[in-house]
């Protein structure tokens, strides 16, 4: 390429960067708004088909709070859903977990699917707020036959934390059941739910307004929600029951086929590559000299590693239970990545490379540092031990953007144009996190220029995980909504 034609190659690139820079919290709002809108679909539908959104179903330890039984208590999993099983006289609780509050007052019995091996004394434990003093209730002593009968909640009589009367909780951010069996005897729990009370009304849907980023949107949907635990989001009932999704719990063979397929692609493009290596060494060069057979090559290389891993983030509905398929998915991505540089098919890298040059890729320290200044609150610092295992997972992030994709790109394509397609995938893997996803691109943008000027990769490492530790500790949770990405940064 001619030097005239590369520097006008760097000022659209650089065009494309600004544009995508803001670009990136749109598309982080959009997917936002749909995973808000989908689930209140979800929500009317069950109310629509006499189910309930506040519902649980008991078959992994991780389906109640802690992934365990509070008190004495030994959980386990059984062929029938969940077992717990009384260690000692004085009882075991059980904690339902609440991604929202519930309303009690129009969710007013309470359903629980479970039996038991002996006759035992049941309550149930409410906080309206998690720092509001608990509210109990007693159900009386349950033969194993009377565990599972519906309870209406406001007909209980219900007592504080010291036993005095008080009036029935009417929102729920803490639901426990606690039980009092022989020792050895155990209960065993299949399903549970918050049935709608007969007559309750629900609010109307509330529309979401167009322009608030993802973390405007949420910030609304938490507003609305503290108000009415029931608000929804988006179109009216009778427009979402004809594309109504997840009804029920969708079958995971789908997943599973297409899972198959991306394995089946993975396998044949990597077959080939082992041939054609073997026919002619791959041109461990810089830049577009490979022609545009080497920069389809590259480009198929990179989907191809990234398929699996932006699958898993960005894709499944952000559930919070990420499917098995996209745990496969991610996997495949990873393991062809692995693949590649097995077969010496990546360009070369080093560790460290010469330290009088890794202040560069430090730089990012200092600004994380100034945004915690400008904008951020009393640091919370996480233990050291925490620091250096993200030490680890910021090294493995940057080996598979900068050490694959970046320098997968390099060999075949401009280097302006790899750097900038290096950034929007380490953007995008932070979806839909719009403030983190900018924060990532611009970062990435220098950790890319320098790193395929040096092809070192600890310094980016460093870097990249001293810089989330300092927004963890000083702005997440402000100007920051939180680090986290898919669906844990939508709870």
């Amino acid at each position: 390429m001619s030097p005239r034609a590369s520097r006008w190659m760097v000022a659209a690139t650089l065009v494309a960067a600004v544009a995508l820079l803001f670009a990136l919290p749109r598309f982080a709002a959009t997917v936002v708004q749909g995973a808000i809108e989908r689930e209140s679909a979800n929500d009317r539908v069950a109310f629509a088909e006499g189910r309930s959104p506040w519902s649980w179903r008991f078959s992994d330890v991780e389906d109640v709070v802690a992934g365990r039984a509070f008190g004495g208590g030994r959980l386990a999993t059984s062929p029938s859903g969940l077992s717990v099983q009384a260690t000692d006289a004085g009882g075991f609780e059980i904690g339902l977990v609440l991604r929202r509050d519930a309303d009690l007052v129009r969710l007013d019995t309470f359903y629980l699917d479970a039996t038991a091996s002996a006759t035992g004394r049941y309550a149930l434990a409410v906080r309206e707020t998690l720092t509001s003093p608990g509210r109990h209730a007693d159900l009386g002593t349950l033969t194993p036959a009377e565990v599972g009968r519906p309870v209406r909640l406001d007909r209980l009589s219900w007592t504080d934390d010291q036993g005095r009367a008080v009036d029935p909780p009417r929102r729920a951010a803490m639901l426990r059941i606690r039980a009092v069996l022989p020792v050895g005897a155990t209960l065993s729990l299949r399903s549970a739910r918050l049935a709608l009370a007969e007559g309750a009304s629900l609010p109307p849907p509330v529309m979401l307004p167009d322009g608030l980023s993802a973390e405007g949107l949420l910030a609304l949907r938490d507003r609305e929600g503290a108000a009415d635990p029931l608000v929804a989001f988006g179109e009216a009932l009778g427009r979402v029951r004809a594309t109504s999704v997840e009804s029920y719990p969708s079958p995971a063979w789908p997943g599973w086929v297409e899972a198959g397929v991306y394995l089946a692609l993975v396998s044949v493009v990597g077959w080939r590559r082992q041939g054609d290596r073997a026919r002619r060494p791959v041109d461990e060069g810089t830049g577009s000299h490979a022609g545009w057979r080497a920069l389809a090559g590259a480009g198929l290389d990179v989907a191809l590693v990234l398929a699996g891993p932006l699958w898993f983030i960005a894709g499944l509905g952000l559930s919070l239970r990420p499917a098995p398929p996209g745990i496969a998915a991610f996997a495949i991505g990873v393991g062809y990545a692995v693949a590649l540089g097995a077969r010496r098919q990546l360009p070369s890298w080093h560790w460290a490379g010469a330290w009088r040059q890794a202040g560069w890729p430090l730089l990012a320290v200092a600004v994380a540092g100034g945004i915690a200044l400008a904008a951020g609150h009393s640091p919370a610092w996480p233990p050291a031990g925490r620091t250096l295992l993200y030490i680890g997972w910021a090294l493995f992030q940057q080996w598979l953007i900068l050490a694959v994709v970046a320098a997968l790109l390099d060999r075949a394509a401009p280097r302006a144009v790899a750097i900038l397609l290096a950034a929007l995938a380490f953007a995008l893997l932070h979806t839909p996190n719009g403030m983190l996803m900018q924060l990532c691109f611009v970062a990435e943008l220098g950790w890319a220029w320098w790193y395929l000027r040096h092809r070192a990769l600890l310094p980016v490492a460093v870097a990249h995980a001293l810089s989330a530790v300092i927004l963890q500790a000083c702005v997440a949770g402000g100007l920051l909504r939180s680090l986290e990405v898919s669906a844990r940064f939508l709870v």
